[in-house]
């Protein structure tokens, strides 16, 4: 199992986070951990990339659970670069570069032929706790996210909220583990 790579000082976005604050490490997946319910096993649900439409010469991408996505994965896995999210794509995947993530809104990525994604939006940090697995966090903040049903898909969302795109009454909180590969 791969362990983060941990600069002397992380960068701002990770701020508040402790000495376990890391924004540098090679090769993992994500989990989503239901803090208010059973989860099927320690991790909690596999998230993927799912498609999140598509605008003249970019789509777009967003973290959802295994279990809502039927296809082939075109993003299997990610590193913290820096603070930015980077996915890593197969075959004729286009680069993905991280948005910047905004209130009540998933996790979105922009993928094109000329995205950069050493240059995405650096919002993105981790932390070891003192038990458990390493989790992800956004503006040095772990307790922001929910799970949220929109159209077939379960969708992470960053500091959810209603009126934005999915069902409010669906979410509920989860932790976003890192699983290293």
């Amino acid at each position: 199992m791969a362990t983060p790579t941990k600069r002397a000082t992380p960068g701002p976005w990770c701020d508040g986070l402790g000495s376990g604050a890391f924004d540098t490490s090679s090769s993992f997946t994500l989990a989503a951990y239901n803090t208010t319910g059973p989860n099927a096993n320690s991790t909690g649900a596999p998230l993927v990339m799912g498609s999140d439409g598509a605008y003249v010469k970019a789509q777009f991408w967003h973290f959802i659970t295994a279990a809502s996505w039927p296809d082939a994965l075109v993003y299997p896995t990610a590193s913290l670069v820096n603070g930015t999210l980077v996915l890593s794509g197969t075959g004729d995947a286009l680069p993905a570069q991280a948005v910047a993530v905004q209130e009540s809104d998933s996790l979105v990525f922009s993928a094109s032929d000329s995205a950069n994604p050493l240059s995405g939006a650096q919002d993105y940090c981790a932390v070891q706790p003192d038990s458990g697995l390493p989790l992800l966090a956004v503006y040095g903040d772990t307790d922001s996210f929910s799970l949220c049903q929109m159209a077939w898909e379960n969708v992470v969302i960053y500091k959810a909220a209603p009126d934005s795109g999915y069902d409010y009454d669906s979410c509920y909180p989860v932790k976003l583990q890192i699983i290293f590969q």
